[in-house]
């Protein structure tokens, strides 16, 4: 069982360092200057951020990568626009959802200025909190094709594309952000679109009036969607156990059984749990060394929120012993001290009963 993820807010970023231009999206725009660090974190990393001006209106963008494998964690950009002297212009925050795992994500949004105030810096600073739906069900590629960039009018240049949906249902309600850049690669703006609707295996054209310091080179789209909690004609399947997993049919599915699981964690039911630890480690640690060992910590307060998923593992080494068993993997929502998490489980069917295993760092620490 993989440890509980136990997150509040898990990454509060700020960002100072000044930055060069590189060879994609996300760096920083060195004339008017961006600022731009890279901070790892366990679930997100600002990765770069860069602005453009036209008038008193800023663009501000930032390039922000998700570092877990799930999605829909919300994610907090707040822009500072200062002057050349170091002074606050504006401040405006974007907030968005994760919705590709290990991906890159941009994320901007328009800062109002004075009339004559000239930006000559954005501080970016990125908060990404484990709250939200999560899914282990990445937002699927929206195709982008025949991406245009124009001169507009009043100085704002025109980006066009077409956006399709290779989904069997419309979606609704998608966000679609552009970070543009010049030769250099060198962010220097962008802008946004919120179409209402995309319809199934059908396309859209967008024309988005971005802000940007400069004819752009090259415009980026990145299209997604918040509270992502996957498509239904993409929905996991659930897993069902292979005949060699046990001669009886299973007492209820796994997922059952691991919700019971955290209610057991929850209420610190010590040996109902150990009653349902699998054979193999039974024979590793004892019930008593087992009740000792939980009795001793001080576990946050953990109660089921709801299943993302339920996939075939196949057969799965049980920790700290030789043997091995097909297994089914369980990917839950619960929440820990009130803030929901994601937490994985292997459970293994015996004896027609569903079965957990620990993980080899808790034998160890529980045997000694």
């Amino acid at each position: 069982m993989r440890p509980v993820l136990v997150v509040c807010t898990a990454a509060v970023l700020a960002l100072t360092g000044c930055g060069g231009g590189g060879d994609q999206p996300g760096s920083a725009s060195t004339s008017p200057s961006a600022t731009v660090s890279n901070a790892p974190s366990e679930l997100g990393t600002l990765e770069a951020s860069g602005f453009g001006q036209v008038d008193e209106y800023v663009w501000a963008t930032a390039v922000v990568h998700n570092n877990s494998d799930y999605v829909g964690q919300t994610v907090t950009v707040s822009f500072n626009v200062l002057d050349a002297a170091g002074e606050v212009l504006g401040t405006e925050s974007q907030v968005e959802s994760f919705v590709r795992p290990g991906a890159d994500h941009v994320i901007g949004t328009q800062v109002a200025l004075e009339p004559g105030q000239k930006a000559a810096t954005v501080e970016a600073t990125l908060d990404v909190e484990a709250t939200g739906t999560f899914s282990d069900q990445p937002f699927p590629d929206m195709p982008v094709s025949d991406l245009k960039v124009a001169t507009g009018t009043g100085g704002y240049p025109a980006v066009t594309f077409v956006v399709s949906n290779p989904l069997t249902v419309p979606l609704k309600d998608a966000r679609i952000q552009v970070a543009c850049t010049d030769a250099s690669g060198a962010i220097i703006g962008g802008g946004s679109d919120y179409p209402e609707l995309i319809p199934a295996g059908g396309k859209i054209k967008v024309v988005a009036h971005v802000i940007a310091s400069s004819e752009p080179t090259d415009c980026t789209v990145f299209v997604g969607a918040l509270d992502w909690e996957g498509a239904p004609s993409a929905a996991a399947p659930t897993a069902s156990p292979t005949p060699a997993a046990s001669a009886q049919a299973p007492a209820g599915s796994a997922e059952d059984a691991f919700q019971v699981w955290v209610g057991q964690f929850g209420k610190r039911n010590w040996e109902a749990q150990y009653k349902t630890l699998v054979n193999a480690q039974r024979k590793v640690i004892s019930q008593s060394d087992y009740l000792a060992c939980r009795s001793a910590e001080a576990p946050p307060k953990i109660t089921w929120d709801k299943t993302l998923s339920v996939t075939d593992a196949g057969e799965t080494s049980i920790p700290g012993t030789k043997a091995s068993l097909p297994a089914t993997k369980v990917t839950a929502q619960v929440k820990v001290d009130g803030t929901k998490a994601p937490v994985d489980a292997h459970m293994f069917l015996e004896d027609g009963v569903w079965k957990w295993s620990m993980t080899k760092e808790n034998i160890s620490n529980c045997s000694k």
